[in-house]
């Protein structure tokens, strides 16, 4: 697979986190599943790059493999875990 993704992160404006693609590779999305298809693509590219820093954290005794991976998975867990956007998703609601 071969795929592209900016991630830009600067704390001193309104939008801190900013993801982005390449125009032309933006431009080809037509419909529903394409869009969603990228999204996936993308998780995955993220996923990717994160062991890899996780990796190269623990390689170089910067920070335990272990530990970088707790600390990104507590991240998602108490940022995301029972809402979808800050937005409390139908699914859990009908679990209560």
């Amino acid at each position: 697979m071969k795929n592209s993704l900016l991630i830009d992160m600067d704390t001193e404006r309104d939008e801190v986190i900013k993801l982005s693609k390449s125009q032309d590779l933006a431009e080809t999305i037509q419909d529903e599943e394409t869009a969603r298809q990228m999204v996936l693509d993308d998780l995955t590219t993220v996923c990717n790059a994160l062991g890899t820093l996780i990796q190269l954290a623990h390689d170089k005794n910067y920070l335990s493999a272990e530990r970088s991976s707790n600390m990104c998975i507590n991240f998602l867990r108490d940022n995301f875990s029972n809402t979808v956007g800050g937005v409390e998703s139908s699914e859990e609601k009908t679990e209560e």
